[in-house]
């Protein structure tokens, strides 16, 4: 019995010695893994203002500028190609209106011709009938000869058929002058409408130029806005420029300071990455700079950023010292957080 007891106890031992071992083995995997995903991490730098980044904004609105400028220079042009046809069709309106007074004129003057001419006609008519009925008759009658009452009845049917000609071509002429003025009525109703429509067409053309000058403008002043973000970054690196690092970029923040031996953010002296807290270490929101990015931190130095807290969000960032008297001595600060070029 007490052999077996003996050998119980050995097996039990030899079971927490088993998953003791198995404990630190799993422990030392995962930290493996933790420190080889933070060291060969490729972070993201899309929320960071970097110069190469500046750059091709830069670039871009210098396109979208040039491609403005040449659709403005278009734009312009068709309008001075409608302002043209627009004159060209005010000669035209003009020449129009000058031509149908002429018509009107001639029109009028052969009305009161008509009017004169069928009166006279009339008067002959009534005259011929009604009063000299009897000279007709006896004019015919009195011819001497076959030949002579022939020629005075040809003689009165050519005075019939001149007055008859001639009412027939005055027709014919007011008929010709109505039909051209309608037609040049119409000619100048159709101009009319086609000035209107290209000057509400030109005015259009206008409207779009103010508005693609406007767009210019505002390329313009982001263009001006990036080029001065660009040159104050540049020259904020300048200043700082620590030997033998490449800083490409920048966040500014605002910054406080941790505790290394006051167990971390997580309270137990390991950060969100599974490294150990100590100085060297931040803590970020990994939606602003994504864990393992290097920073480097003027007064503070290099910096990896692979620790997070509840408390850090967007631009806040907290500086990991080894002594609470830095801590106290850092305290809480504005700054900017550079990007070291990988």
């Amino acid at each position: 019995m007490v052999r077996f007891y003996k050998m119980f106890k050995t097996l039990k031992n030899k079971i927490k010695i088993s998953r003791f071992f198995f404990k630190t083995f799993i422990s030392i995997i995962l930290a493996l893994v933790l420190i080889t995903g933070v060291i060969f991490v490729s972070p993201k730098n899309a929320n960071a203002i970097t110069l190469r980044e500046l750059a091709n904004e830069i670039e871009a609105l210098s396109d979208e500028e040039e491609a403005l400028v040449e659709e403005i220079i278009a734009v312009e042009a068709l309008i001075d190609i409608n302002k043209n046809e627009i004159k060209q069709l005010t000669k035209k309106i003009t020449s129009i209106e000058n031509e149908l007074i002429d018509l009107t004129l001639q029109r009028n003057t052969l009305l009161k011709t008509i009017t004169e001419k069928r009166k006279l006609l009339e008067e002959r008519i009534i005259y011929s009938y009604k009063y000299g009925k009897n000279n007709v008759i006896k004019m015919i009658t009195s011819a001497r000869d076959i030949n002579e009452f022939v020629t005075n009845l040809y003689f009165l049917r050519s005075l019939m058929k001149r007055d008859a000609e001639l009412l027939e071509s005055i027709r014919l002429d007011k008929e010709n002058y109505d039909r051209i003025m309608r037609k040049s009525e119409e000619k100048k109703k159709e101009f009319e409408e086609t000035v209107k429509e290209r000057e509400a067409e030109q005015k259009k053309l206008k409207t779009n130029l103010e508005k693609d000058n406007s767009l210019l403008e505002k390329v313009k002043n982001e263009k001006s806005t990036v080029q001065k973000t660009l040159a104050d970054i540049k020259e904020r690196i300048a200043k700082i420029q620590p030997p033998d690092i490449a800083l490409t970029g920048e966040w500014k923040m605002v910054a406080t300071a941790y505790f290394a031996g006051g167990g971390g953010l997580n309270g137990d002296g390991i950060t969100a990455t599974g490294l150990r807290a100590r100085k060297g270490i931040v803590a970020v929101d990994p939606r602003i700079i994504p864990l393992g990015t290097k920073v480097y931190i003027e007064g503070y130095g290099q910096a990896l950023a692979a620790d997070t807290g509840g408390w850090i969000k967007e631009n806040r960032i907290d500086l990991c010292f080894d002594t609470l008297e830095e801590c106290y001595r850092y305290g809480r600060r504005k700054i900017y957080v550079y990007l070291i070029e990988n």
